[in-house]
């Protein structure tokens, strides 16, 4: 009987495993996730023929520092020039010199020459995904998903030989997709990245010129006579131009302003300019506001394509895709698309556009007339554009209407060229607008005191019935900041900042308060509504959907009064809101009535008391006071008495890879951590002894730079979190119980995942922050668990993958952790990834700090 071996029917599947195979020899030499994309110039070279296996094995030939990789036997001229691409992988080249160097090569040289050849663009691009994913952030920084880069390629619609300009080209992602023999000329700044961008360029052999270079696309954007077909860009967002740029360009501010305008007077008569940017530039004042009515009443922007976030590796944050075009043909109208029911959730933090569903539903490619359908349709149910710009959607299944608007230039002046998507997207609803039923309370900005009860978000409920403002909780504050609003009558208090407006009933008796910007204060018409039930409709999920509409900015939205007042509210008779209401209270009663009930059974458990380790903690005392103190008299010796401690600090700095300031700083933590732990310990590690509160991120980023390498096998990779406003967001947690989590998540690598310490050993600590949420992956690429071991096993109390070699606690007091964090679902992922075999995954609401 013929056997069938894995690469005759499989042929690409068995390439891709030999690859695996290429990596687990990287990572059991302890090659460094840094290192990992050698594997693609090997590849290329191997491929390409420019590669000798007995050159590379002839100590006497091969020299890697001078980087001399290149066959001598080989006579046929390359088809590409290696020389700069292999120059840029000189250090990935060095620390693979003597760390399973033979053996990779030996690897590399099994695989089907002829297989890997003709499904090589393939090949590349599977291993250069995986490799990204793996890295996380880091490794996204300079690749975009496929998906967005088919949809974008599918919207520029190009003929043949165009010309395309891409700056900022990260890995080329753009230039490998244009299959119509266009030409394409690409910049890329980042040495590392331009090099693997122009392997993947050569794996891919597309029609047409390609021209991609390693260049700073600020400094040295195209000639003012050169014109092209399509600007295609995926910018580095956030970025403001720095003094250097200035110089160059000292009207512009922030990257996504110079794209657009020095790509606009790049384009040809009929040209395209089409950007992957963040949603804020869709409101974002000043100089971008400046810019887009100067777009609007150029009539250059043709569609604004909104996507959520989650759909980059490397943020987070929402994204739109803008596309200019000089030969529109909806003259004088804009057309905006919602695409967030086209993208579909892999994880908590992994998000995929389903590109070809968008194409088609938008008929990209076969019907150029879909957008005067959607006005003709919008005018057939008597609807103008101008009053909501939206047709009444009924609950039949998905059309072009629920996703697309056309709106007129002259109802984006109206809203002041705000841009932002959800705006033009409101449903039509029967009711009363806010403005005509309340009344806006200026207060008195005079005669301000020095000190009172200012009111801040934190203070306003979030509760539809218990919606008064308690004062005996609010405490009197010295007064530091301006624009202070004095209020002495009753009102409803509404807050403009976040997600939610915390309505809030002010009853004033004889206290006055003193509120700042961020809130809102309104006399209801009582004539009109009832306050409970104006204050239970501004809770409701209509409300909530205008109220998304009108919020801009990402990272902490706010709305603007003159938009909050103009939210439709459902207003029935007074009879009908008090009987609404009345109905509320009573079924609040009932479920109030079962909590009672629910905390006196829990309330008659018995906690077991340890009395040993009361007297544990009094005889650890002295002991731990006397640490502490001997390490803050060797700090004070040591930065006042410096003659000599130099050269010691160095020394020690050179063998431990930390100074000596730094190592009895992190002695002093550690005890004050124990120390925490002690306090609350009489009953074990009982978790609502510790108090939650709203922890800022920048103070979780502290606890995670602050980790420390000492007594681990392997080095902490800490990739922070980003963002604006840190000190202003947190999540609901607890720091003692927040570093316990990470402690037993570390400790747990360190005795399962490391035999010995070795150079390319690591833990990865990654922050990211995705719809309003902070996740934090860790991720080791030592040993994996056993096989058979999974979650269950791994927090199940005293379930061990080693039992001579640890207790099980820790997966255990992970998991209790984790859920009194609002997390009970967080991941554990085996053996999934080939470079990273365990990954924790936790999500964390983020909530504003006011």
């Amino acid at each position: 009987m013929k056997e069938y071996k894995l690469e005759d029917m499989m042929p690409v599947k068995a390439i891709e495993q030999q690859i695996w195979r290429m990596f687990d020899i990287l990572r059991g030499n302890s090659i460094g996730s840094n290192d990992y994309h050698i594997i693609l110039l090997f590849l290329s070279l191997y491929k390409d023929d420019q590669i000798s296996k007995v050159f590379l094995f002839d100590e006497n030939l091969i020299n890697l520092e001078e980087v001399q990789i290149l066959s001598d036997t080989n006579s046929k001229k390359p088809e590409h020039d290696y020389s700069k691409i292999i120059e840029s992988f000189n250090s990935s080249l060095l620390n693979i010199r003597n760390k399973g160097f033979k053996e990779l090569i030996d690897a590399l040289f099994q695989i089907n020459k002829a297989i890997l050849k003709e499904n090589f663009s393939e090949i590349f691009d599977f291993t250069l995904y995986r490799i990204t994913q793996s890295q996380g952030r880091s490794g996204g920084e300079f690749i975009q998903p496929i998906e967005i880069t088919r949809f974008i390629c599918a919207l520029a619609d190009l003929p043949e030989k165009s010309k395309v300009f891409n700056p900022f080209a990260g890995l080329a992602s753009f230039g490998v997709f244009l299959d119509q023999g266009q030409n394409y000329f690409g910049q890329e700044v980042n040495q590392k990245t331009w090099a693997l961008g122009a392997l993947r360029i050569m794996a891919y052999k597309r029609p047409g010129t390609s021209h991609y270079v390693c260049d700073d696309s600020i400094l040295h954007w195209p000639k003012e006579d050169e014109k092209f077909d399509l600007v295609v860009a995926n910018p580095p967002y956030g970025m403001r131009l720095n003094q250097q740029y200035r110089e160059v360009e000292p009207g512009i501010r922030t990257v996504e302003q110079f794209l657009i305008e020095k790509g606009v007077n790049s384009l040809k008569n009929k040209g395209k300019l089409i950007a992957l940017l963040p949603q804020s530039f869709l409101f974002r004042g000043m100089h971008e506001q400046r810019l887009r009515q100067h777009l609007i009443e150029e009539d250059l922007i043709d569609t604004i394509i909104s996507l959520p976030g989650g759909l980059l590796l490397n943020t987070g944050i929402p994204l739109i895709v803008l596309v200019i075009n000089k030969d529109k043909k909806l003259p004088g109208k804009v057309r905006f698309i919602d695409a967030e029911k086209f993208v579909e959730s892999k994880s908590s933090r992994e998000k995929v556009l389903n590109d070809y569903d968008l194409i088609k539903h938008l008929s990209i490619n076969s019907k150029e007339d879909i957008s005067q359908e959607i006005i003709d349709n919008q005018h057939q149910v008597n609807e103008p554009l101008s009053e909501y710009g939206s047709t009444i959607l009924g609950q039949n299944d998905l059309n072009i209407s629920d996703i697309e608007r056309v709106v007129d230039a002259a109802q984006i002046k109206e809203f002041d060229y705000n841009l932002n998507v959800p705006r033009y997207f409101q449903k039509h609803i029967e009711g009363v607008k806010l403005k005509d039923i309340v009344e806006f309370v200026r207060g008195s900005r005079r005669d301000i005191p020095d000190e009172g009860m200012m009111i801040r978000i934190r203070d306003l409920k979030d509760d539809k019935l218990d919606f008064k403002l308690d004062l005996s909780q609010v405490e009197k504050t010295e007064f530091r900041r301006p624009h202070l609003r004095l209020i002495d009558e009753s009102c409803l208090l509404l807050a403009t900042r976040w997600k939610t407006l915390k309505p809030t009933f002010f009853e004033f008796s004889s206290e006055a308060i003193f509120l700042n910007p961020d809130i809102l204060s309104f006399k209801i018409n009582e004539k009109l509504a009832d306050t409970a039930y104006l204050i239970n409709e501004l809770h409701s999920d209509y409300v909530e959907e205008q109220l998304a509409s009108y919020r801009q900015g990402v990272t902490i939205p706010m709305i603007r009064q003159d938009d909050l007042l103009e939210v439709v509210v459902k207003l029935p008779s007074l009879e009908e809101q008090k009987a609404k209401v009345q109905g509320i209270v009573e079924l609040s009663d009932k479920i109030s009535i079962l909590k009672q009930e629910r905390n006196a059974l829990a309330h008659g458990k018995e906690v077991r008391q340890f009395s040993e380790f009361a007297s544990l903690k009094h005889t650890l005392g002295r002991p731990r006071q006397n640490i502490l103190d001997w390490s803050d008299n060797l700090l004070d010796f040591l930065t006042k008495k410096k003659v000599g401690f130099e050269p010691l600090n160095k020394a020690f700095t050179e063998f431990y890879d930390i100074d000596i300031i730094s190592a009895l700083k992190e002695i002093k933590r550690d005890v004050n951590f124990i120390t925490d732990v002690l306090e609350k310990g009489e009953n074990g590690l009982v978790l609502s002894e510790y108090e939650k509160e709203v922890i800022p991120l920048s103070d979780i980023n502290s606890i995670i730079n602050e980790l420390s390498n000492n007594g681990f096998n392997f080095k902490i990779k800490k990739l922070s979190l980003k963002g604006e406003k840190l000190k202003e967001r947190g999540i609901y947690a607890n720091k003692t119980l927040f570093k316990t989590l990470l402690d037993n998540i570390l400790t747990n690598a360190n005795k399962y995942a490391f035999d010995k310490k070795a150079t390319g050993n690591e833990v990865v600590i990654e922050l990211t922050e995705v719809d309003d949420s902070l996740s934090m992956e860790i991720r080791n690429n030592g040993k994996p668990f056993p096989k058979n071991f999974d979650r269950e096993k791994f927090i199940t109390k005293y379930s061990t993958a080693d039992s001579s070699n640890g207790s099980g606690l820790g997966g255990y007091d992970i998991h209790r952790i984790a859920s009194d964090f609002n997390n009970p679902d967080w991941i554990l992922s085996l053996n999934e990834d080939p470079f990273f075999l365990v990954k924790f995954k936790f999500q964390f609401s983020i909530k504003l700090i006011n």
